[in-house]
Order: structure tokens, then C-alpha cells, then sequence
């Protein structure tokens, strides 16, 4: 394009020598957009093109895009009101326990449809809080660090290796999962949450929710192991 610049600026402009350079360059009015504005308000003639109607095309195009846009923007934020408000609530719910067995219980019932996941675990490794719990379970020393290594969290897919000591028999179900690191004042731990969607736990997803979730039951279990 810069050749056929200085060959218009060699010679004197005319008409033709001027369609023929936008006829070999395109994209010159199209990327220059001042130029663009300006040939866009312009009265047109007959037989020439109206670029008013194309720049009105094109900002029509965007504006519909920014709408689209900001329409899936407040459905999510919709979305993550109503999840902030039901993990709330579920907490609260948490809070209202009396026993470790009822909030054993609240966990696998309250807290999983919360989430919206299908099952919901709290390991302690070294030490079985309850002899027949459903949720709130003993684990070995040392699988605490099997499962997440030097990590605090970990979103993803379910790793099939640990599947049946993490969830039981629902392991075979469960696609996706989301672990958080605990800790029992001196006994390692962690909070497992996993569903059958495949795509509800993913790698880069934002973990506030949930870790607040975490510490609100680590704090709780705390509690009632310190009192028993």
C-alpha cells in the first residue's frame, strides 16, 4: 500500500487514480477511522455508495453485540446471587446444629443441594469423628496430601484413582469435583463436592464461595470434635 501512496502523491489526483487506489486497497477507508466518520456524514449523490448506511450497519451489528453481551452478563450475575444466597442459607441451617451427627446430617442433605452437587464429603485424616457417618468421615494419614500434594484446592475432573476412597460407591457416578484443604487444629483434613455434570468444577474457576464454605464447616467440625 505504501508504493501505490507515493505513485498517487508523484502525480497529480484525479477521479480515476483515486478509485483505482481504493479499488486495490480496501481496507484504507474501512481502517482509517476518522476518514470513515467523516465520508459516513456526507450527503450521497446518485450512483455513489452509501457509506452512511454501512457505518449504521456496523454500529448496529456492535450495539446488538454489546446487548447479547451484557444480557449474559446479568444472567450470571443473576445466577451467582441466587447460589450465594442458597450456600448462605445452607450455612445457617449448618449453624443450627446441635450434635456432630446432625450436622453429619445437614452436610449430606442441605449442603449438597446447595451446591447442586451429588455428593458432599469432609475427611480428617487420623481420626473418625463418627462411627457411622455419612459425610463427615476418618481417613488415613498422609491422604490428604495423596489427594491435592502441595495444593490447597483443586477443581476438575474426578480423578479416577481416588474416586472410591473420596465419594464410596457414588465415585463411579461423579464426573467433576472441587477439593479444599482443611485443617482440625492438627489434624489435616479437606471438603470434597462432586457431581455428575462434567463441566460444573473446572480448573480456573473462582473458588470464593466455596472456600468460605470450607472454612465455615472446618470451624464448625472444630468445634464439636474439641467438645467431644
Amino acid at each position: 500500500m505504501t508504493e501505490n501512496v507515493e505513485s498517487m502523491t508523484a502525480a497529480p489526483l484525479d477521479a480515476e487514480r483515486v478509485r483505482a487506489f481504493l479499488l486495490s486497497n480496501p481496507d484504507f477507508v474501512r481502517e482509517d477511522a476518522e476518514l470513515f466518520a467523516q465520508m459516513a456524514q456526507r450527503d450521497t449523490g446518485e450512483g455513489i455508495i452509501d457509506l452512511g448506511g454501512a457505518a449504521r450497519a456496523k454500529l448496529l451489528a456492535e450495539l446488538r453485540q454489546l446487548k447479547s453481551l451484557n444480557s449474559s452478563i446479568i444472567e450470571t450475575a443473576r445466577a451467582n446471587l441466587a447460589t450465594q444466597s442458597q450456600i448462605h442459607m445452607a450455612v445457617l441451617a449448618l449453624l443450627e446444629t446441635d450434635s456432630l451427627a446432625a450436622l453429619d446430617r445437614k452436610i449430606s442433605s442441605r449442603l449438597t443441594g446447595a451446591l447442586g452437587v451429588d455428593v458432599c464429603r469432609v475427611l480428617v485424616e487420623g481420626h473418625a469423628p463418627l462411627p457411622a457417618g455419612e459425610s463427615i468421615l476418618g481417613a488415613a494419614e498422609g491422604f490428604v496430601g495423596e489427594v491435592l500434594g502441595h495444593r490447597v484446592e483443586r477443581l476438575g475432573p474426578v480423578h479416577p484413582d481416588l474416586a472410591h476412597a473420596l465419594y464410596g460407591q457414588q465415585g463411579k457416578r461423579v464426573k467433576s469435583e472441587a477439593i479444599v484443604r482443611l485443617d482440625f487444629n492438627g489434624h489435616d483434613g479437606l471438603m470434597a463436592v462432586a457431581a455428575r455434570d462434567h463441566t460444573l468444577f473446572e480448573s480456573g474457576q473462582g473458588t470464593e464461595l466455596l472456600n468460605f464454605l470450607a472454612r465455615c464447616v472446618e470451624r464448625m467440625i472444630t468445634r464439636w470434635l474439641h467438645a467431644s
